[in-house]
């Protein structure tokens, strides 16, 4: 496991949820600020607040393509951040099949019955911490080899 997971899961350890883990992790490996990503990362964790959407840790690798190879002008191309996004969720997909939080730990967070199947089945110390891993070390691969 590289260096950028192995943050991202002690964050995850230290009680950050998934979106905030995977994207402060990549910051500060990229050397980017990090002092406001946890804020940004929130509302996309427990996929995307809980409405059974992306998996957050998808999502804050996602925000940290954006914030790393995002345009500063509106004339600028959006070519570089879309390809890396699309190869990140291409990838994310064949291994786990989906990108859907729900699906992934087939229980809706957004439920109480779900978070309690959650809870009960330990799905944050089973499931979400190789979602977390994956999201953080494919994406510092694939700004590693843009460049």
């Amino acid at each position: 496991m590289s260096d950028v997971a192995e943050r991202a899961i002690a964050y995850w350890n230290e009680k950050w949820l998934c979106a905030e883990s995977v994207s402060r992790a990549l910051a500060e490996d990229l050397g980017i600020e990090a002092g406001c990503l946890p804020r940004a990362a929130t509302a996309f964790c427990s996929g995307l607040s809980r409405t059974g959407g992306m998996c957050g840790a998808l999502a804050g690798a996602v925000l940290v393509i954006g914030l790393a190879r995002g345009r500063d002008a509106a004339t600028g191309s959006l070519e570089v951040p879309y390809a890396l996004v699309q190869e990140l969720m291409a990838e994310f997909k064949a291994v786990f099949g989906t990108d859907n939080c729900a699906a992934l730990l087939g229980c809706h967070l957004g439920t109480p019955e779900g978070q309690k199947f959650f809870a009960e089945q330990g799905l944050r110390d089973t499931h979400c911490p190789r979602f977390i891993a994956f999201a953080a070390e494919k994406t510092r691969s694939l700004l590693t080899e843009e460049g």
